[in-house]
């Protein structure tokens, strides 16, 4: 699978777990209930999950047999299939707790407890999932609704845990540049010390050099004129 035929894949899925995310919207809004139409909205929903479940392990396959990516890219096109697998199991447990237990929920959060007997003004309406059950069944029911809560938490804490992952990684990334950048300055910073001491010893050299020069010059003009000093002096004599 090429990245071009990768990334488009993962756009189908991302759009197609959107439209399960309306379904099962669409189902809560109109058929709060249940009926005929909130079973069909969940049967569609389902078959659109079982085929988001399919294009996951396709796109988990596709990264791991693609020999041309960088461990960066590999890594965070995983935790793209992660965020949408996790996506797609909250989907799942929603359609679970809520195709038997959407009214006893709303009846038990919304109405305070009350003694048996005859329903007083003002609570919460029974419903056909809570109405043969006794109160230890409630109280069952309640729990197994908190327990569900507790699982698609920690689905949520293991997200997070993954990002924070992430993160941290990019922070070590970011911080070993810095020290490369750091070490890169003080070499830098010692190769111009260096250069500016060559260039002044050059300099000195070069000066040194010009002064011996007008030295022998001098000195040669000095052998040169008492050479001719002494041959002249000689050539007076012989005239005399």
């Amino acid at each position: 699978m090429s990245s071009d035929s990768w990334a488009e894949e993962y756009e189908q899925a991302k759009q197609a777990a959107g439209e399960v995310l309306n379904l099962i919207q669409e189902r809560n809004l109109e058929h709060p209930d249940g009926g005929p139409g909130a079973s069909r909205l969940t049967a569609t929903a389902r078959r659109k999950l079982g085929s988001l479940g399919t294009k996951l392990d396709a796109l988990r396959s596709g990264i791991e047999a693609a020999p041309d990516l960088t461990e960066n890219e590999r890594n965070r096109r995983r935790d793209q299939v992660a965020a949408l697998r996790n996506k797609r199991e909250g989907m799942l447990t929603s359609l679970r707790r809520d195709g038997g237990h959407s009214a006893a929920r709303a009846a038990l959060l919304s109405s305070p407890a009350a003694p048996s007997g005859p329903a007083a003004p003002g609570r919460g309406r029974e419903s056909e999932a809570t109405a043969p059950l006794t109160s230890a069944g409630l109280m069952e029911l309640q729990r197994d609704v908190m327990s569900q809560q507790d699982r698609e938490l920690e689905q949520l804490e293991r997200g997070v845990a993954s990002t924070k992952h992430v993160a941290l990684r990019i922070n070590e990334e970011a911080t070993l540049h810095n020290r490369l950048l750091e070490g890169l300055e003080e070499d830098v910073d010692v190769s111009r010390s260096r250069l500016a001491a060559a260039q002044r010893r050059l300099k000195g050299v070069m000066h040194r050099a010009r002064s011996c020069k007008t030295q022998l010059v001098i000195l040669l003009l000095l052998i040169v004129l008492v050479i001719v000093v002494v041959v002249g002096f000689k050539l007076v004599l012989s005239w005399f």
